[in-house]
């Protein structure tokens, strides 16, 4: 007779032990990746369950749900490899009242998987447990946007004090001093910063600068170097000793590096430079240039740019051409008359009559005088000194009104009543004066003579871009009108 043994096998619930922790929450609320773990695996065995895995993020916040081990978890939940998910407190798992509820809805029960919190009590096997999942939800979300208001006004708050907002970005030509909460001058850095502000007030163009600065091997900290984060320094407000609080710039008490009045001549510069780009359609140095006089070349009769052409017939002789926009149709978005009749200019042609007036400069010192000069006929000049004559007239009549009030003949009422509008019209002529000033590539008569006396040596031995760079700095633009070419200098 055989006697067959039976025995009931009960099936261990799977656990996924979840652990979170950020490394300011371990410093403040004092538990640690091991701490909780060490916890849930005792509260596992406790009540028999197989711990199938412990799913780790360290140092990763609870404010999304992108993190490396949370998301390997899921995989395995839709995997079917899990029946609960442990978390040491439901804060662990987000503190994002949607993520939570979304995780524990949309992927816990839709695959199977209950959800407990061990200090809270909380299981989503039963129906009591499903409803204050929601409700502690919450309150965690709560939580998480208090911290941060907290957070928000403290660093307010320092920043009003003078004290810099920190973070880990510091800004180039700075260094943190953290005992004194304060940026500090670095030296080797703070002078690629001057270099950068001055030669760009003096003249030269971003490209250019970008050019020196990796040929001298200076660069920035992430190692490049070019027009965009150059432009981003320029306008960066830190340089004059200001920080950023919200939208509004404020003293801050670290050194300044530029005086106020250099970082506007520079704005004035950056915003005609955005200006000519938005009208022009694209700026020169965007894109690779092939000529020597690409990108300054204007159509005096419809105001169009020329660029190169060919002509001819291959395999016989092709010939380069400079051609308005207008007239060749090759852009549409770059005519601005399509009845212009602007003649063109054999590229040769065209280069050798600039350089050949670049080539005087050098001969002749005294010719930048007699250019300076023949400028002064000019009706935008004028226009310029009948500004600044009206100005003047302007400060003598709230002069006057001023010793007026002085000898009290005015109550401070009426003289705002006189002084006000003289003072908006004065301030629009002097933005105007400004604008009409801002030749965004003015260079001094030094420079001009050290430009010219190497450019016959880059027209021999140098690249295109070494010609271009010496072009761009001593000339504006050229305007072309049939036979008549009118150059645009920068030092005038």
């Amino acid at each position: 007779m055989v006697i067959t043994k039976t025995t009931n096998y009960i099936k261990k619930i799977r656990v996924a032990i979840y652990v979170r922790v950020s490394t300011k929450e371990q410093a403040m609320e004092g538990y640690s990746v091991g701490e909780q773990t060490e916890r849930l695996t005792k509260f596992c065995e406790a009540h028999d369950w197989m711990i199938v895995k412990i799913y780790t993020d360290a140092g990763h916040s609870g404010a999304d749900t992108d993190r490396p081990a949370l998301q390997e978890m899921l995989q395995d939940i839709r995997d079917r490899k899990i029946d609960k998910v442990l978390v040491y407190k439901l804060d662990r798992l987000s503190r994002s009242q949607k993520d939570t509820l979304k995780l524990i809805e949309d992927e816990f029960l839709e695959h199977n998987t209950d959800f407990e919190s061990m200090t809270e009590k909380l299981d989503t096997s039963t129906p009591h447990g499903r409803a204050m999942i929601g409700i502690l939800a919450a309150f965690a979300q709560l939580e998480r946007e208090m911290i941060t208001e907290r957070m928000s006004m403290g660093m307010e708050a320092r920043m009003k004090e003078g004290k810099w907002r920190g973070g880990a970005q510091i800004p180039f030509g700075y260094d943190y001093d953290l005992e004194k909460e304060k940026l500090t001058v670095n030296e080797y850095e703070a002078a690629i910063v001057k270099d950068l502000f001055k030669e760009y007030t003096e003249g030269t163009p971003l490209h250019s600068i970008a050019q020196e600065l990796r040929d001298t091997g200076r660069t920035l900290r992430n190692g490049k170097v070019d027009g965009r984060n150059l432009r981003y320094m320029l306008r960066s407000k830190t340089y004059l000793g200001m920080q950023k609080c919200k939208n509004e710039w404020i003293p801050c008490n670290h050194e300044a590096l530029v005086d106020q009045e250099t970082y506007d001549k520079a704005q004035v510069i950056l915003d005609e430079n955005k200006r000519r780009f938005e009208e022009d359609g694209y700026k020169t140095g965007m894109k690779a240039v092939s000529t020597n006089l690409g990108g300054l070349l204007y159509c005096g009769r419809c105001g169009a740019k020329f660029h190169k052409a060919k002509t001819g017939v291959a395999p016989w002789k092709i010939y380069e051409n400079y051609y308005c926009y207008s007239r060749s149709k090759r852009q549409k978005v770059m005519i601005k008359d399509p009845n212009c009749k602007n003649r063109s200019y054999r590229v040769e042609d065209l280069d050798n009559i600039i350089f050949d007036q670049i080539r005087k400069l050098a001969v002749d010192p005294q010719y930048i005088h007699h250019l300076k000069k023949e400028c002064e006929k000019d009706d935008e000049v004028k226009q310029i000194h009948a500004i600044e004559e009206k100005i003047k007239s302007i400060n003598a009549q709230m002069s006057r009104f001023m010793d007026l009030y002085g000898l009290g003949r005015y109550s401070i009422e009426e003289l705002d009543q006189k002084t006000k509008p003289l003072a908006d019209q004065r301030t629009k002529l002097q933005q105007e004066l400004k604008r009409m000033q801002s030749d965004t590539k003015r260079i001094t008569e030094e420079k001009v003579m050290k430009l010219v006396e190497s450019f016959d040596e880059a027209l021999e031995f140098g690249s295109l871009q070494d010609r271009r760079t010496i072009i761009e700095q001593l000339i504006d633009k050229i305007i072309i009108d049939g036979d008549d070419i009118t150059i645009h200098w920068n030092f005038i």
